[in-house]
């Protein structure tokens, strides 16, 4: 259960829907967008993987995840005021941020960063170190993350990330951008 709070929470960002322009043009600077893929997550000797959908308009956003064949989704949904997680039949929880989110759940990760990171770039809040290894692998040190990219043309495709003893393995599929975002 403690695995799938980070799987929902380490997901926390991105959300809209609208036309997509041509896949082609798909690129890490543009405001609207969206990607599927399935998540991996190791902590103390615990292993999940999840499927997500994550839709991002500016700072609106919203994440679908789902378990193995379904099993165990969550919707997650936010603006720059406010993120809210809905589980099933649970009460749906709010704050004021993804991180107080997660915080509430006895869990620290700068979730906010993950907008970029699985873009290809660096949070501009914070300082971060980037270097490309003797693989010609990228990787980028933030928020005391280290994060490799393998694979991918304009876009990853994979991205691993390691922190103390946790470790997420991103997939990532289906990149679109979209010209406008139809979200209040």
């Amino acid at each position: 259960m403690k695995i799938f709070f980070v799987l929902t929470l380490a997901a926390l960002l991105a959300a809209c829907s609208s036309t997509p322009e041509d896949r082609g043009d798909a690129s890490a600077d543009s405001r609207h967008w969206s990607v599927k893929g399935k998540v991996g997550i190791w902590t103390e000797g615990e292993r999940e993987t999840a499927n997500f959908e994550w839709q991002n308009c500016d700072t609106r956003y919203r994440i679908r995840l789902s378990g193995p064949l379904g099993v165990g989704s969550a919707l997650i949904t936010g603006d720059a005021r406010e993120v809210s997680l809905q589980r099933g039949g649970e009460p749906t929880l709010y704050a004021d941020t993804p991180e107080e989110l997660l915080a509430a759940m006895g869990w620290i990760m700068p979730i906010s960063a993950l907008r970029y990171w699985l873009r290809g770039k660096t949070d501009p809040r914070a300082p971060s170190r980037t270097e490309t290894m003797a693989d010609n692998t990228p990787t980028l040190e933030q928020h005391g993350w280290l994060i490799e990219y393998s694979e991918g043309g304009t876009l990853p495709e994979k991205i691993s990330m390691t922190h103390y003893s946790a470790r997420l393995k991103w997939l990532l599929r289906d990149w679109q951008n979209f010209s406008e975002c139809p979200l209040p």
